[in-house]
Formats: structure tokens, C-alpha cells, sequence
């Protein structure tokens, strides 16, 4: 059996799980997606939300190469049906699930039409303000093919090199793909913003004082499994780190937001 059909058969019994679950229950009182991309902490904020007996969340369910997303080629309207039915098949008050910018990008969906198709849902957009900890984070899952750090085994070891041209060219797309979401009004009218550094420093109080209050929940103590997969200095990831200290130290996205 190969990968590509294994694929195609998980995918098809967690969406007959999904269907049969979203016909037994009513629509969720606070629907949320947290948007993002690839290592920006997603996989820590959905865990921590999960802390929460009100709240539940779904992995990623527009990605394409998960068994919990949707293939790609369907027609804008049933992605659009997924993310509902998704969100309703989960238990709670509040019912989320990660999401990336690239995923709708990938679907043919812009941020204007998701706002404007589903007003009901809210959304908590996380981002990372170093871009280099975040490409390096991402050289490095790609490398070991572990994405989720919940054990000793999944945190990295080893080193990368960066290559400048791959490495601006890189900022350029995430910086283009959340300056779409920066520049949709509709979805700030209903949204927060958290930046992954704040959230892995001090995950209490940023759930406590923003996120929280934002679904409209009571504030109680999180927790969670996951390791940080890199908890090192960017000098011991990158092997030529002499050559793009520089280059690194300078990429940055201070803040995704309306200004």
C-alpha cells in the first residue's frame, strides 16, 4: 500500500467521522481558526488551548498532506463547507482549529472571501517576529521530518546552512502571505493578534489576559505536552552562521496587525 493511498484512506474515515459527529451536534457558540504559518506555534497554542474544559480544537484541517485536511482541487465553496462541518463535529463552547495562510493559499481561497463567507467565525493570528528562528525551525523539521516536538526524541540535534538568496526569498513569501491577512479589515473587525515569542515566554498570562477573554471564557491555568524543538541559539543551528549573522539578526516581522 502505498503512502499516497494510506493517505487518501485516513483521510476518508476521520471525514466520515467528521460528517457523522457535525449531524449530531449544533453549531459551536464561539467558532475560532488560529491562523498562521509553518513554526509560528500553532501546534503550542491549540495545545494549551485544549487546556480549557469549554474549548476544543482540530489540527490542521485545510492541509492537504494531513489526515484531517482536504485534498486539493475542490471548489471554493466546499473547502468552505469543510471548515464549517469541521468545527461543528468538535465538542465545547468554543471550537477551533489551526489553519495556515499557505492552506487557503493552496485551496484558492483569499482572506477577503473567507471573512466574508463565514462571519461567524473569529480568529486568533499568530506569527513569529524573528524570521530566521522560524526558517531555521522549519530547515530543521524539514530535515528530520518531525513537525511536532511532544518527546525528548523530537527535539532537534543537528544543524542546517542557510542560503541567503533561499533565506530572503523566503521572507519575502511569509511576509507577502501575512501582509493579506494585515491588509483584510473584515477579519480585524473579529480577531486578535499574538506573536509566538510573547506565548512561549509567558503562556499563562497571555491566555488569561487576551485569548481567553477573546473567546469568552473564565481564565484558568494551562498547561501542556509539547517540547520547544529547538531551544537552541540560532550560532548552534546554523552551521555557516558567521557568514549570515548579519542577514539572520536583521529579517524580522514586528507586528501583524492594522496599523
Amino acid at each position: 500500500m502505498t503512502s499516497t493511498y494510506r493517505l487518501h484512506v485516513k483521510r476518508w474515515l476521520v471525514s466520515l467521522r467528521v460528517r457523522l459527529a457535525a449531524l449530531c451536534r449544533s453549531p459551536a457558540k464561539v467558532p475560532f481558526l488560529i491562523l498562521g504559518e509553518a513554526r509560528t506555534g500553532t501546534n503550542l497554542l491549540a495545545d494549551l488551548l485544549r487546556s480549557h474544559p469549554k474549548v476544543s480544537v482540530a489540527g490542521e484541517i485545510l492541509n492537504p498532506y494531513n489526515p484531517e485536511g482536504i485534498r486539493l482541487s475542490l471548489r471554493p465553496a466546499a473547502v468552505l463547507r469543510h471548515i464549517r462541518r469541521a468545527l461543528r463535529a468538535l465538542d465545547g463552547e468554543c471550537r477551533g482549529a489551526q489553519t495556515h495562510i499557505q492552506h487557503f493559499r493552496l485551496h484558492g481561497i483569499p482572506i477577503e472571501m473567507l471573512c466574508g463567507e463565514l462571519p461567524e467565525i473569529r480568529f486568533i493570528v499568530i506569527y513569529r517576529r524573528s524570521l530566521a528562528e522560524q526558517f531555521v525551525s522549519w530547515k530543521l523539521a524539514k530535515q528530520s521530518g518531525r513537525w511536532v516536538g511532544n518527546s525528548d526524541s523530537a527535539v532537534h540535534k543537528t544543524r542546517c546552512i542557510v542560503e541567503p538568496q533561499e533565506f530572503q526569498a523566503w521572507c519575502a513569501n511569509v511576509r507577502d502571505r501575512f501582509a493579506e491577512v494585515t491588509n483584510c479589515s473584515a477579519l480585524w473587525e473579529r480577531s486578535i493578534s499574538i506573536a509566538y515569542e510573547d506565548i512561549a515566554t509567558s503562556p499563562q498570562s497571555i491566555l488569561a489576559e487576551r485569548v481567553f477573554p477573546f473567546l469568552g471564557v473564565e481564565p484558568i491555568s494551562v498547561q501542556t505536552r509539547l517540547r520547544k524543538q529547538n531551544p537552541r541559539p540560532l550560532n548552534q543551528c546554523v552551521e555557516n552562521y558567521r557568514e549570515v549573522a548579519d542577514l539572520l539578526n536583521r529579517e524580522r516581522l514586528e507586528y501583524v496587525a492594522p496599523s
